[in-house]
């Protein structure tokens, strides 16, 4: 594709991924688009001209998508917004005549993907307690009921991306090197699992095609993990023994009244839009804040022993039962190449141990 890709969301850690790899490669055109000049701080060190545009105004997206030949949704913005942005950057797409939208959805929608006849094409109606898998499951139920016409929708599915930088491989490591990471039935969930490098090899499919066609597909790496498995290569990377992971019993997660007080004063849009722009230390210490507030004050002094934050996310996607099947992409984009596990996990150990992620007893 000669045309520029248009990237919504740019500031995001795919969004991110993708400039990088425009800025190193020169090999494809993009028009990053970032909502405020805040989010540029994220993509500086590139030196890559970004567009200002709000994924749920039309009118500001317009003028930034004209001559491009593919619109990717890469927003994280307020749950409640998944459904209206996505209109109107379908609405942009239609004006300014840009032949492809691909909008990035969640493997989420299927929850702990416990039926076992899903496929790419099944429309996801299960029960979920997840805001997040609600709004892209309304966005994915409005953009297939839109009639096939000269704007292409293709909407992607991937699993939890991963790779130097994320939350689910940084996450891990922290957990692994302070004592404190844990694993649910012994970690015998499926972990859908899909590398950054990966998720970008799909889209050049999508940009390289001449003829692309709307579709679904569910996307993730091509080897299937449990969580076991995937700590035990974290631990492997930043010199851990996978032994110190504790095992919980799916009994060892309850509700508790902290929690309850945390999704109370996250769940409006203004903290939601403070939250994302946090550092993990002040999460942190307002966790603890909220700690200290509700329990008991200690009387006498204490050993203090690392414990693990058991959370509800956390607990929800280590009982994840099947991985979604995948297949569909490459028989239409037969020229998809994914890198194997294990060699994206090596390179994934070497960024870790150079940002500081290393036990240094047994480096």
């Amino acid at each position: 594709m000669t045309k520029p890709i248009a990237i919504i969301g740019a500031a995001s850690f795919v969004g991110a991924r993708l400039v990088e790899r425009a800025e190193l490669l020169e090999d494809i055109p993009i028009v990053p688009i970032v909502r405020s000049p805040r989010s540029q701080g994220r993509l500086a060190r590139f030196g890559t001209r970004l567009a200002l545009g709000d994924a749920g105004d039309a009118a500001s997206l317009v003028p930034l998508l004209r001559g491009c030949g593919m619109v990717v949704n890469l927003t994280l913005a307020d749950d409640r917004r998944i459904l209206g942005d996505v209109q109107a950057m379908y609405t942009a797409c239609q004006e300014a005549q840009v032949p492809l939208f691909v909008h990035m959805s969640s493997g989420e929608v299927f929850g702990r993907a416990e039926e076992p006849e899903l496929s790419d094409d099944s429309v996801a109606d299960s029960p979920h307690w997840m805001e997040y898998a609600h709004g892209k499951r309304a966005a994915e139920a409005w953009l297939r009921s839109q009639p096939d016409g000269p704007v292409k929708v293709v909407i992607l599915r991937p699993g939890l991306v991963w790779g130097p930088g994320a939350g689910w491989l940084v996450d891990p490591a922290k957990a692994l090197l302070d004592g404190t990471a844990y694993l649910f039935n012994e970690g015998r969930g499926i972990c859908n699992l899909i590398h950054v490098d990966n998720l970008m090899a799909h889209l050049l499919q999508l940009a390289d095609s001449p003829h692309p066609s709307s579709g679904v597909f569910n996307i993730s790496d091509a080897e299937t993990h449990t969580w076991a498995e995937f700590y035990r290569a974290i631990a492997h990377e930043v010199r851990v023994d996978p032994s110190t992971v504790r095992m919980l019993p799916e009994s060892a997660f309850r509700e508790s009244r902290l929690h309850a007080v945390r999704q109370k004063l996250f769940n409006v849009a203004p903290a939601r839009a403070v939250k994302r722009r946090m550092t993990g230390d002040t999460k942190g210490r307002i966790k603890q804040a909220l700690r200290d507030r509700l329990s008991p004050p200690i009387s006498e002094p204490q050993l203090i022993v690392p414990e693990p934050d058991v959370s509800k996310q956390i607990w929800w996607l280590q009982g994840t039962a099947r991985k979604l099947p995948s297949t569909k992409f490459a028989e239409h984009y037969p020229g998809l190449q994914l890198k194997p596990f294990d060699e994206l996990m090596t390179a994934a150990g070497k960024w870790l141990r150079f940002a500081g992620f290393e036990n240094s007893d047994r480096s």
